[in-house]
């Protein structure tokens, strides 16, 4: 029987389904490929992940790993042709029918982030293929990346806080991704503050804080910004349904 097993049995069995799912510096499996999805899918608090596409996984929700709304989770066990399917709790959609139904081009040894957005009703994505600035240990930089998922929004520009409108991206169109670019991670800066702003108005969609840029490690705290990256990610949707917000997600990836 063509199913796939989305509805709630009992009440014993609902404290397992919430389970978040968060991006981890994982090690990447040999032969395989390196995938991060970011769900920016406005209206839904959860979007479970079926990687044999519409059929059933034979499994129940309590088995079956879940991306929060404005989280990201890491999957390094998939390659090749690979079907996912993207279904939401509860399902409201007729026949358990996915929110997205994909087939990914997922070669070996390769890097790739999903964006989810839109709303279940009008849900959308982008798939990029990511090659990742190396920053040597000797270098105190970190890189970082601007990316629009915020469906229905005009071009917008990024700026850090203080700064002109568009100092650091002029123009960034829905789907819109910019590459890398290094930032000084060094012991005199403590955080940025990016400004996501519309760019005929300049009225402020969102903004998001990178902080522990100059932590030493040397009392048992890491350091997670030093010679890494990360996406800044703007999310929303029209009709008022979320605010605007912007996330940070963080695409390291160790082999």
């Amino acid at each position: 029987m063509r199913k796939i097993h989305l509805i709630l049995f009992s009440s014993v069995i609902f404290p397992l389904l919430l389970i978040s799912c968060k991006k981890e510096l994982t090690s990447k499996a040999s032969g395989t490929s390196s995938l991060t999805i970011v769900n920016g899918v406005v209206g839904n608090s959860y979007l479970y992940t079926n990687f044999n596409g519409d059929k059933s996984n034979g499994m129940y929700y309590s088995g079956i790993s879940a991306v929060d709304y404005g989280h990201s989770g890491f999957y390094n066990s998939y390659y090749g042709q690979q079907k996912l399917g993207l279904y939401q709790l509860a399902d409201t959609n007729a026949g358990s029918k996915p929110v997205l139904s994909l087939t990914l081009n997922l070669p070996v040894n390769t890097i790739h982030t999903l964006f989810l957005m839109g709303t279940p009703q009008n849900a959308d994505y982008m798939v990029t293929t990511d090659q990742l600035p190396y920053h040597p240990p000797s270098d105190s930089t970190m890189g970082l990346r601007f990316v629009n998922i915020a469906q229905g929004t005009g071009p917008v520009t990024v700026n850090l806080a203080g700064h002109a409108n568009g100092s650091e991206v002029a123009d960034l169109a829905y789907k819109g991704v910019t590459p890398f670019k290094n930032y000084n991670a060094g012991s005199a800066v403590s955080s940025y503050t990016f400004e996501f702003r519309d760019k005929i108005s300049g009225t402020l969609l969102g903004s998001c804080v990178v902080d522990g840029v100059n932590i030493d490690g040397s009392t048992g705290v890491p350091n997670i910004r030093r010679n890494r990256n990360y996406t800044l990610a703007l999310l929303g949707a029209p009709g008022g349904l979320a605010p605007n917000s912007v996330i940070i997600v963080n695409e390291d990836v160790h082999y």
